[in-house]
């Protein structure tokens, strides 16, 4: 069975519209965990509604604690075998979630089935990230020539509950997502399926984390990416130096972020310490970020970051 955990904040302009696209899905051997967290609006009273309804409906109320503590919530009052998290000012695409789920219950290889998100900027622009299909047998490979750091999204992907044993959100964390994904790959005793069917609409927040992000958030950004490169690349090979290359150019574009905002230096260690060998005019990246790494190992990063807050 499918346990739909949905958090649910001051959000009850939008409610209605994320229950009715899970309500839609054709799903019957299912349930969906509405986990108000102290909503102080009128999503309290929506959630009591759709459980009158509908059976598939449950409604958990409780102090408000924040997302993660509300899909830890959810975890623990789930039943079913498989897990997907929705946040409650999305939607899903008509269609989505059942041949997802049959495919689930079709492969048991399967540990974590990733599918497309189609991103809305909130001024009528819509952008599909483009996730294509393919199979994943190395977690690496998935983070690296999948560029899963890119969309370390919990909400557009189907779990089997055996990854989440001994892992849960971090509570108090902002950019919970990037922290919990590499756990939960270290759980993966199969494979990560990526595929193109169906679609988890995303509204960007303009008041969202991305954009009101702390220099203590970015430090424990940071801290999460190279957590992962610590314990996963330390024997990158040769072949996969154009995938690490654009890897260390995404966590670079964090660090420069940090210090433009906030004069920050935060921790990052040297691309030396994963790829040996390393020479930047063998990999195929744009001139730009091809710079930007070649003055970071001749330089620092702290004087990158300076170089380009003069700019």
């Amino acid at each position: 069975m499918l346990s739909i955990i949905i958090p649910i904040y001051n959000v009850e302009q939008t409610l209605d519209r994320c229950l009715q696209s899970v309500a839609s899905q054709g799903l019957e051997d299912c349930e969906v965990i509405m986990v108000d967290d102290g909503s102080p609006d009128g999503c309290s009273e929506i959630c009591d509604r759709w459980a009158a309804k509908d059976r598939r409906f449950k409604a958990v109320h409780q102090r408000n604690g924040g997302l993660s503590a509300a899909r830890n919530t959810g975890i623990e009052q789930a039943v079913g075998d498989l897990l997907t998290f929705i946040d409650s000012d999305d939607y899903l695409a008509p269609d989505t979630l059942l041949p997802l789920l049959r495919r689930m219950e079709n492969d048991n290889d399967i540990d974590i089935l990733e599918y497309n998100v189609v991103k809305h900027d909130g001024k009528g622009v819509e952008k599909s990230l483009g996730i294509g299909d393919a199979e994943w047998y190395d977690v690496s490979d998935y983070w690296f020539c999948g560029h899963a750091y890119v969309h370390t999204y919990s909400w557009n992907k189907i779990y089997r509950r055996a990854v989440f044993s001994a892992v849960r959100f971090p509570v108090g964390k902002n950019f919970e997502d990037v922290h919990i994904l590499p756990l939960l790959l270290d759980n993966v005793k199969g494979k990560v399926v990526t595929t193109s069917h169906g679609a988890y609409h995303y509204i960007e927040n303009p008041k969202g984390i991305t954009q009101n992000a702390t220099n203590e958030d970015y430090q424990s950004l940071l801290d999460a990416h190279i957590s992962f490169l610590d314990s996963h690349c330390k024997g990158i090979c040769s072949r996969d130096l154009d995938f690490f290359a654009e890897y260390y150019a995404h966590v670079l574009n964090i660090q420069i972020t940090a210090f433009s905002r906030y004069g920050a230096a935060v921790r990052l260690l040297a691309m030396s310490d994963y790829a040996g060998r390393w020479r930047v005019r063998g990999v195929n990246l744009g001139t730009v970020a091809t710079m930007k790494i070649a003055f970071a190992r001749l330089f620092g990063v702290k004087s990158l970051c300076r170089l380009l807050k003069m700019l």
